[in-house]
């Protein structure tokens, strides 16, 4: 008796359940079953009664009806699951306006109900960035709405939440809440300093950062994409909008065509076109909030012990405001670096709590687009490079610091030949003072690169030999190949005058693959010298910087020669003794696998090439200022 009424009582619970999503007449009868049942019994191990069901999924039916019925009472109303939520802030945080509405009908005392974490339905609303509902409990609006536990307000949810258009709307309708902190110390404004994939700077699409993704040349389509999405943003957005891409989105131009649709069904543009709108609204709100929040008390640090401050010791700080600047620095959020100090000069003097300003940070970090921007604005950049934090060190011993480390092999080498290339470029953007200025510890920012930078050049030599070997290997066997060719001609040699066959009748054809075979030959050839050179290098640090890169572009330039003249050569082979029935069809599958080819070169070799670009720049740049 006992296991058949348990058993009866699961199929009256997933009868419910099938009721609450199915919305048919013939539910709603069952689901009225069930209530005279069972009530609010939790219905699942977090306590969900069947009004948390109702109000997930938004039945109004069957709300209506419990409550025209008087089946509902304010206490069932108010009764909570394991997390704390009421029926009113699973509606919340799902978006059902109208079944908000309707409890808040009934009780409008449900506002005011508090979750575990101190969270009202309507900061779950802003959390989640459900407009309509967070409209709907804002006419109800009260202080201790605005706070959970912790001391987040609803603009803090808002950020938190990625819902930037809805922290727009809030900072515009309670200005006071930019200033507002949590028990951290943060305002919305170091929340969103601390998130750099919400700008174009952190994500991939922009050409600075080309090779942050696996497969470059999808990542150059992509960036085109994105810059090729116009941008229209509305101050005040309507309120019967469509929801847009997590809720934090502006209004676009490319928004309602139908070749927009389906342009947008293809899911990676659609990520791509999401990226773009919040990057936007990100930036327009970082605007308001720098505007509205000020930045005297940033500026003003609160008892504060500079005694013993002498070299090498750090002064104690105590209450110290923390730093929405010094954190997108840190970062390399470029945007709101270039936003506050655009509105607030004054703050490039900041320092954070080792007592290092924020183009010091920039160096520690290797930020470089980020330091081009600080070297070219209007703050006194002189002053800045002549810092010393608290611990002794120079800029150019913070530019000695280890970067971080790639996890594909290769990438150990770039590592080191940026690593090198970043220290120079401080070193003679520096004064010649600092060169052998020594820090705390006793060390000269040379010392300091050396110590630090002993084991990745270890493993920078290791992988360097090892590729250079493997790629000798194929340079030696593509050599092998055509000088073999060479010698063994399509269609032989005359018996009489030990001339090709082919040489009188399609002389043209068999220069032409002759040209080939030999521009196979001489690249692999020069590959095999440039490789030689590379495994007999003596690996200093100073070879990383000019003498490996030259070798490295250059192995793989001829290395690509020497695969494409090899590919030609056999496609010329084929044409020549017309091994297929049309001459075009070589030419097809000629042209398809250069295109190939040149993809792979572009994903392999880019990184390279890119710095190579950058020595060049800075090698003129550097000689610019000497003269």
């Amino acid at each position: 008796m006992a296991s058949s009424r348990i058993n009866n009582n699961l199929s009256h619970r997933s009868a419910a359940y099938s009721a609450v999503l199915e919305r048919t007449p013939e539910s709603l009868e069952t689901f009225r079953r069930f209530w005279r049942e069972e009530g609010v019994k939790p219905l699942d191990k977090h306590g969900d009664t069947v009004l948390h069901f109702l109000a997930s999924y938004g039945n109004v039916a069957a709300f209506t009806l419990l409550l025209k019925e008087g089946l509902v009472t304010n206490e069932n109303l108010k009764l909570k699951n394991v997390n704390g939520d009421t029926a009113l802030h699973e509606a919340a945080r799902f978006g059902k306006e109208r079944v908000a509405e309707i409890m808040l009908i009934r009780e409008k005392e449900l506002v005011f109900e508090r979750n575990n974490l101190g969270e009202t339905p309507l900061f779950v609303a802003a959390a989640c960035g459900k407009k309509e509902v967070f409209t709907l409990l804002e006419n109800f609006n009260s202080d201790c709405m605005m706070r959970r536990n912790d001391g987040c307000t609803i603009l803090h949810a808002a950020v938190i939440g990625e819902c930037y258009s809805l922290a727009i709307r809030i900072l515009e309708s309670y200005p006071d809440l930019a200033g507002k902190r949590n028990e951290k110390g943060k305002t919305a404004l170091h929340l969103l300093a601390e998130k750099p994939e919400s700008f174009r700077s952190g994500s991939s699409y922009t050409f600075k950062v080309l090779g942050s993704k696996p497969f470059i040349p999808l990542q150059i389509i992509g960036i085109i994409i994105y810059s090729c999405i116009p941008e229209y943003y509305k101050e005040s957005l309507p309120d019967d909008s469509a929801e847009e891409p997590n809720n934090s989105a502006p209004n676009f131009k490319l928004n309602g065509s139908p070749f927009s649709k389906l342009i947008l069904s293809n899911p990676w543009i659609k990520e791509i076109y999401d990226a773009k709108l919040r990057h936007t609204v990100a930036l327009k709100l970082v605007g308001k909030l720098i505007r509205r929040e000020g930045w005297s008390h940033y500026v003003h640090t609160e008892d504060t012990d500079f005694e013993g401050s002498q070299f090498g010791i750090s002064p104690q700080k105590k209450n110290r405001v923390p730093d929405p600047l010094i954190q997108a620095t840190r970062l390399g959020i470029i945007e709101v670096a270039q936003e506050i100090l655009g509105i607030y000069p004054e703050a490039a003097y900041t320092s954070d709590e080792n007592g290092r300003n924020i183009l010091q940070i920039v160096v520690e970090k290797k930020h470089i687009f980020l330091y081009d921007y600080l070297m070219r604005s209007r703050i006194h950049k002189d002053r800045m490079l002549s810092d010393i934090d608290y611990e002794g060190n120079s800029i150019i011993h913070l530019a000695a610091s280890l970067g971080s480390l790639p996890s594909t092999p290769p990438g150990v080498i770039l590592q080191m030949m940026w690593d090198v290339l970043w220290f120079k470029r401080l070193k003679y953007d520096s004064f010649p003072s600092l060169w052998q200025l020594r820090n705390s510890s006793g060390k000269t920012a040379l010392q300091v690169f050396e110590e630090n930078h002993e084991t990745i050049r270890e493993n920078a030599e290791k992988t360097t030999k090892d590729l250079a070997n493997c790629v000798l290997l194929v340079s030696v066997l593509i050599a092998t190949i055509n000088f073999a060719a060479v010698f063994t001609v399509p269609g032989g040699f005359e018996e009489e005058s030990g001339n090709p066959v082919y040489l009188k009748n399609r002389h043209w054809e068999f220069d032409l693959l002759m040209v080939y075979l030999a521009g196979g030959l001489l690249s692999a050839l020069f590959t095999m010298g440039t490789l030689l050179g590379i495994i007999f290098l003596r690996f200093d640090t100073e070879d990383f910087y000019a003498a490996l890169p030259w070798k490295y572009a250059f192995t793989t330039i001829a290395m690509s020669s020497s695969s494409g003249f090899t590919i030609l050569a056999c496609c010329q082979a084929f044409i020549i003794e017309r091994v297929v029935v049309s001459d075009y069809i070589p030419l097809v599958v000629l042209i398809c696998v250069y295109v190939l080819m040149a993809l792979v070169f572009m994903d392999t070799s880019y990184l390279i090439f890119d710095y190579m670009y950058y020595v060049i720049r800075y090698s003129l740049s550097y000689r610019g200022q000497k003269t």
